[in-house]
């Protein structure tokens, strides 16, 4: 709801308490109970520092003694963190400086040190509401009805998502955060997140919230639940099925945050409207173990969708605690998926010999990234850590070792990585020559219903032939002239946005 028709729908209420007053009813008059279009979020851009944009949120209650709200708006910079790591004096959104990013205080093992502020009541409306200038980005928040806890902590306390903005499913289990959007002002130097926007409703995914078989499993009794995400236009007759990506959330959390704090849907959706990644099915299970995923919600997916079920189709990824299942599948059962993610992951190092698997140097492709403010676990430490191991034995991997902390923040920044460098995007060059007339053929490792574009630069033993030549329908050609003798020939595919760099080879 706009700040207009909100201030409209007061002054209609107060004329409303107002004209009854003058009747002898100022006693027993009540307004309205507000909608919840009425009580969502205001994002207002107000053109002004620091960040030019304020939020407004309203919470409708008139027989609350109090409502107080948390939300991710502390703030330091990296040379905050470098200064003191556990940001004793962070910033809010009032006092927010261009390269801030969301981080806790005090910056400890827990993500959950965000601050607590106190609602205002407006007593003619029962409207409860806190203003505050937000830089760009998504920001997850929750309320607290009638909690006198100590901050930031509300022991005792049971947190509440907003009921003007709640989660798109109240299936399974209950998600306790309500998010906000909030648009860039170039102005005031604050970055681009229109990828982690919402999206066209016609380009939007649908996600559905599914309870699968798990023997043994307790809550639910002999199954488990799962959110999946389907792509605009999804196709169950599709020919070519569509990839799957496995998404794991963090300890503690369960099937519903990467869909809510992780706003996947939206990021995926505007990464397949921009042409960054194909379209994808995406499952994130709660609180899954490494048998769970291999033996139980692999096969139901590949029975229940349109997806292959081949390991070169496959991603599987996760954050913090849920990324030590994704490690005991990477080092134990690696060759179940193609892709694999690891994200904060504060233990779960291979035991001695591990790393030195084949099968480690076969993937197609590997993601690991820590927020290199992460400083309140172990995190940072067993990552590097990890990366410097594998580095020694010649496993290749994409680093993404980003300003951040153990936050939703830098997961989603994490998430975009790996899907637009990484997953889905491997690659592969055949060469043959024909007399002197020379093709590579490029092709997906992944089942994508788009060939590669882009273009290959051929080379003989190393000096290049001519410029490079255009992949149309996934081959590129070049006629090599008798002059240049024979030799090993080389072509190196310089990738698109939907497929990574590779290199083939062939004699002439």
């Amino acid at each position: 709801m706009t700040t207009i028709r909100r201030r409209a729908w007061i002054a209609a209420v107060l004329a409303a308490i107002t004209a009854a007053s003058t009747v002898g009813f100022a006693s027993t008059a009540t307004a309205a109970e507000p909608t919840a279009e009425e009580l969502s979020p205001d994002i207002v851009h107000t053109g002004t520092g620091p960040t030019g944009y304020e939020v407004t949120f309203h919470f409708y209650d008139p027989l609350a003694t109090s409502i107080r709200i948390k939300g991710e708006w502390s703030f330091a910079s990296a040379g905050d963190i470098a200064a003191d790591p556990t940001n004793p004096s962070p910033r809010f959104g009032s006092t927010w400086l261009p390269g801030d990013i969301p981080i806790p205080s005090p910056l400890a093992g827990s993500a959950g040190n965000w601050p607590v502020s106190s609602m205002v009541k407006d007593e003619a409306t029962g409207i409860w509401s806190y203003t505050t200038p937000l830089p760009s980005g998504v920001f997850s928040y929750w309320l607290y009805r009638d909690c006198t806890a100590a901050a930031p902590a509300m022991t005792g306390c049971t947190a509440l998502y907003d009921p003007s903005n709640p989660p798109w499913s109240t299936a399974g289990t209950i998600e306790r955060t309500s998010q906000v959007y909030v648009p860039s002002d170039p102005a005031f130097g604050t970055a681009d997140y229109s990828w982690q926007a919402p999206s066209p409703e016609s380009a939007q995914g649908a996600l559905e919230h599914i309870t699968f078989p798990f023997p043994g499993h307790t809550n639910p009794a002999n199954a488990n639940y799962a959110t999946v995400y389907t792509p605009p236009g999804y196709d169950p007759d599709r020919a070519v099925p569509y990839p799957t990506y496995y998404l794991n959330h963090g300890g503690g959390g369960n099937e519903m945050n990467w869909s809510t704090q992780g706003v996947v849907a939206s990021i995926v959706d505007n990464l397949i409207a921009a042409d960054e990644i194909e379209p994808l099915v995406i499952v994130m299970p709660n609180n899954p173990t490494r048998p769970e995923i291999t033996d139980y919600l692999v096969p139901y997916i590949e029975g229940a969708f349109n997806v292959s079920s081949a390991a070169s189709d496959r991603a599987l990824s996760g954050l913090s605690g849920g990324g030590t299942v994704v490690q005991d599948i990477l080092f134990n059962d690696t060759t179940q998926f193609g892709y694999y993610g690891v994200w904060s992951v504060p233990r779960g190092l291979p035991t001695a010999g591990q790393e030195n698997s084949p099968a480690l140097k076969e993937l197609l492709g590997l993601h690991i990234g820590v927020g290199i403010q992460d400083l309140g676990g172990l995190a940072q430490g067993n990552t590097t850590a990890e990366q410097a191991l594998l580095t020694s034995v010649g496993v290749p991997f994409t680093s993404y070792n980003v300003d951040g902390a153990h936050t939703w923040s830098y997961w989603r920044d994490a998430l975009r990585d790996f899907l637009t460098r990484v997953a889905f995007k491997a690659t592969s060059v055949e060469v043959e020559n024909h007399g002197r007339a020379v093709t590579a053929a490029v092709t997906s490792d992944t089942g994508h219903v788009t060939a590669p574009s882009g273009s290959v630069q051929f080379a003989l033993d190393g000096v290049a032939i001519g410029a490079p030549q255009p992949v149309r329908n996934g081959v590129a050609r070049v006629a090599i002239p008798a002059k240049y003798g024979t030799g090993e020939v080389t072509a190196v595919y310089t990738g698109d946005t939907l497929f990574n760099t590779s290199t083939g080879a062939g004699a002439l």
